[in-house]
């Protein structure tokens, strides 16, 4: 797990009477695939060195046993019902373990049919026996911090009952509704990660249905979403294949890791004010070092302020209005920008639709109506060539003039050089077309990235040479045709593994389209992944024809053994694999 992340454990993902349910012989309950198998739910918060659980149902002990859990340092609930409170009993070797109260925290109605249910923990009165020791704190509906991470709760209706959801980082977790209000769905913008309750198909008067739940993430968009607590009528092989790539069923066991910094707020064509703020400016496709250093200034001097730290980028890329002959392809999309930059320290995006209007602005229009009436501009860092305005008529001194003028101040950082070459979005793209992937990593600060679905290939690489990973792509730029040393994730979970890949058109066999094919250099355990990032590392070799497939699969062993040795290499510098 990455310093600054929270990794989310899945303890249970089943309904309040569990799947398999007792004395049910349905196909779910009998089936032998281990992610049917559904404790009540409940899921385990790992960062800072802390454990926070969110509910505690009557699975709680088995639970913690299954998880190695050996420390545990608060609990939040989402509702009062006994399949999320009932194992509250079982907290006690934790006080005995780490000789200290339980904090644990709900809405008042929650904390107080808790302090009723359990009342023989609460009393006064004098026992031999041992007793869990609680204390309660009720939650007002406000934001609040839990061992330095915000949780903020999001109200649900659970059927006539309240309850809560809560956001954490770029994470949210949302068991037991049936209606999410739009107050809360605007709580849940910009998500890495959500979970939904999807209970079943079928409609039901408390629980949200798997339909309903794929309507929620269309509104709120985040980049993966799972669904708990789910019932013996949805059977994982046969129901998650079903659901868009984004979306897939949670299952027992399950981690993911996500970023523990709450995720950056974007703004578009409103009229609604974002400031006071420090600002910087640009297309930031990729976020390079480059952008990253003028990021990280942005971000340090916000704090030191008191402003929010602001990127102000323009959608689409300007060229491909002014010049759209040589509009360049791009190395990111706007959402991974954002993300990016929010990951780096902006809490801030607005996004300004680059149309002729726009184009047309003076440099004094463009501060007058952008930097001052939407952003509240305190504070400007951009880089030393930075141009601006109608025509680019403004730069750096004409800026400076500008702030003075209307009271912001501005700064002008060098560029970020990497062997001798200023570090720019064109030229990661070039390292790109020519298949230099280590440089463009080194440029980057990361290694260049694609993600897309796993998709059926032909069964040439089964029938003929190795088995691989297929994939579908929607990235504007693919490195140059060949193979590459690389690192795959499936991007619904912690699973990766060591790879080496192909891009080409598999002239061996004739081939026609263009494709990305991925053998993975360690066992594939469980169900193969529906969704995959590629991390390009290093180039091998062009793609070239052989003479047939006996030839061809020598030398994709002979690949294979030159990715192994360099993965081995690497491992000093690389993440370690989870």
């Amino acid at each position: 797990m990455e310093k600054g992340s929270i990794r989310i454990e899945v303890l249970g993902s089943g309904t309040s009477m569990g799947v398999p349910t007792i004395g049910c012989t349905c196909p779910v309950c009998t089936s032998a695939d281990p992610r049917d198998s559904r404790l009540r739910p409940s899921v385990l918060l790992r960062y800072n060195g802390r454990n926070v659980l969110i509910d505690c149902g009557p699975d709680f002990r088995q639970q913690c046993l299954r998880a190695n859990m050996t420390r545990l340092d608060a609990i939040i609930f989402t509702h009062a019902h006994a399949d999320h409170i009932m194992g509250l009993d079982d907290v006690r070797p934790f006080n005995f373990r780490q000789k200290q109260v339980m904090p644990v925290y709900g809405s008042r109605e929650t904390v107080g049919t808790i302090r009723q249910v359990f009342r023989y923990i609460f009393e006064t009165l004098h026992t031999q026996s041992t007793l869990p020791r609680i204390e309660t704190h009720v939650l007002d509906g406000e934001p609040f911090d839990l061992f330095g991470l915000e949780f903020t709760p999001i109200p649900v209706k659970h059927g006539r009952a309240d309850g809560f959801g809560y956001r954490f980082g770029s994470a949210a977790y949302l068991t037991d509704h049936s209606f999410i209000p739009d107050s809360s769905l605007a709580l849940l913008e910009g998500l890495d990660v959500l979970f939904l309750d999807a209970l079943r198909h079928r409609d039901h008067p408390t629980h949200s249905t798997v339909k309903q739940s794929l309507e929620t993430v269309s509104l709120v968009k985040p980049r993966r979403a799972y669904f708990t607590h789910i019932s013996h009528e949805l059977r994982h092989e046969e129901d998650e294949p079903k659901l868009p790539s984004q979306v897939a069923i949670a299952c027992d066991g399950l981690t993911i890791d996500v970023p523990a910094r709450a995720p950056v707020r974007v703004y578009g064509n409103g009229q609604e004010r974002i400031g006071p703020c420090a600002v910087t400016i640009g297309n930031f496709d990729g976020v390079h070092r480059g952008h990253r250093e003028l990021i990280r200034l942005v971000a340090d001097r916000a704090a030191f302020e008191g402003l929010h730290a602001a990127a102000l980028t323009f959608d689409p890329h300007p060229t491909r209005l002014v010049a759209p002959e040589r509009a360049p392809r791009l190395l990111s999309s706007l959402v991974d920008r954002c993300r990016m930059m929010g990951s780096e320290g902006i809490d801030r995006v607005l996004v300004l639709p680059f149309d002729r209007t726009v184009a047309g602005y003076s440099p004094e229009e463009f501060v007058r109506r952008v930097l001052l009436e939407r952003l509240g501009t305190r504070v400007v860092i951009v880089g030393e060539d930075f141009r601006f305005g109608h025509k680019q008529a403004g730069d750096v001194a004409v800026l400076e003039q500008l702030g003075r003028q209307y009271g912001f101040k501005v700064e002008a950082i060098r560029k970020v050089d990497c062997h001798h070459q200023h570090i720019s979005s064109t030229l990661i793209r070039r390292h790109l077309y020519n298949g230099e992937v280590s440089a463009a990593a080194q440029a980057l600060g990361r290694p260049y990235a694609v993600e897309g679905d796993v998709v059926s290939g032909q069964g040439i690489g089964k029938r003929e040479t190795v088995p691989t990973l297929n994939m579908a792509w929607t990235a504007e730029i693919i490195p140059a045709s060949g193979v590459y040393v690389t690192r795959t994730r499936e991007v619904s979970s912690t699973r990766e593994w060591p790879s080496v890949t192909n891009i080409g058109f598999r002239p061996t066999f004739n081939g026609e389209g263009l494709t990305i094919e991925t053998f993975l250099l360690a066992p594939l355990t469980g169900a193969t992944p529906r969704r995959i990032e590629v991390e390009f590392l290093h180039r091998l070799r062009e793609e070239r024809r052989f003479p047939d497939p006996v030839a061809l699969k020598a030398q994709i062993l002979h690949d294979v053994g030159r990715a192994q040795a360099y993965h081995r290499r690497a491992a000093r510098w690389l993440r370690p694999l989870a």
